[in-house]
C-alpha cells in the first residue's frame, strides 16, 4: 500500500471506500452537535429552523419568500408563517421588492444581524477549540479535504435521490 492510499475495505456502489463514508458521517454528526451547542443560551431562544432562516438570509443579504421556502424545502405558506413569528420577534423585516412590489423581500433587522454575528462567533470559537487538538499537518490536510468536500456538497444534484433506487410513492387518492 502506497502513502495516502486507504487500506482495503468495502467499496460502495459509488466507488467510495465505506470506511471513508463512515468516518465522514461520524465527523459530520459531531459537527452538528457542536453547531447546535454553540446556538444554545443565545439571548433569544430560537428553533433550529429559525436559526437556519437567519443563516439563509444572512448569507444572501436578502431573499424573497419563495427562495427561502425553497432553501428550507418548505411550502411558501409554511415559510410565511415562520417569517410571521420571526418578524414579531424583531429578527427580520419584510418589504416589497423595488422591481416588483408584489414580491416580498426578507432582510435581517439589526437585532437579527447581531444575533447572527454572535452565533457565528460562538461557532467559530467552538470549531477553533476542537481544531486546536489536531496537529498542524492534520489541519493542513483538513483544509484541502474540507474545501473539496464543501464544493462537492454544494452541487445541486448531490443530495438528490437516485430515482432508479427510490421507492415509488403510492397513490393515496385511491
Amino acid at each position: 500500500m502506497s502513502r495516502g492510499e486507504l487500506p482495503a475495505a468495502e467499496t460502495l456502489s459509488s466507488g467510495v471506500n465505506a470506511d471513508v463514508v463512515t468516518a465522514a458521517e461520524r465527523a459530520l454528526g459531531a459537527v452538528v452537535v457542536l453547531w447546535n451547542r454553540a446556538g444554545r443560551d443565545l439571548e433569544v431562544s430560537l428553533s433550529p429552523i429559525q436559526l437556519q432562516t437567519i443563516e439563509i438570509i444572512a448569507r444572501h443579504g436578502e431573499v424573497n419568500l419563495r427562495g427561502l421556502a425553497s432553501e428550507l424545502d418548505a411550502i411558501p405558506s409554511s415559510a410565511s408563517r415562520l417569517c410571521d413569528r420571526m418578524e414579531a420577534a424583531g429578527l427580520i423585516i419584510r418589504e416589497g421588492a423595488l422591481a416588483d412590489r408584489r414580491e416580498v423581500v426578507l432582510r435581517l433587522t439589526e437585532e437579527g444581524q447581531a444575533l447572527f454575528a454572535e452565533l457565528s462567533e460562538r461557532r467559530r470559537s467552538a470549531v477553533a477549540e476542537a481544531l486546536a487538538g489536531m496537529t498542524s499537518a492534520s489541519q493542513r490536510c483538513l483544509i484541502d479535504a474540507l474545501t473539496e468536500f464543501g464544493r462537492l456538497c454544494e452541487q445541486p444534484d448531490v443530495a438528490q435521490p437516485d430515482v432508479a433506487q427510490t421507492p415509488i410513492m403510492r397513490d393515496r387518492s385511491a
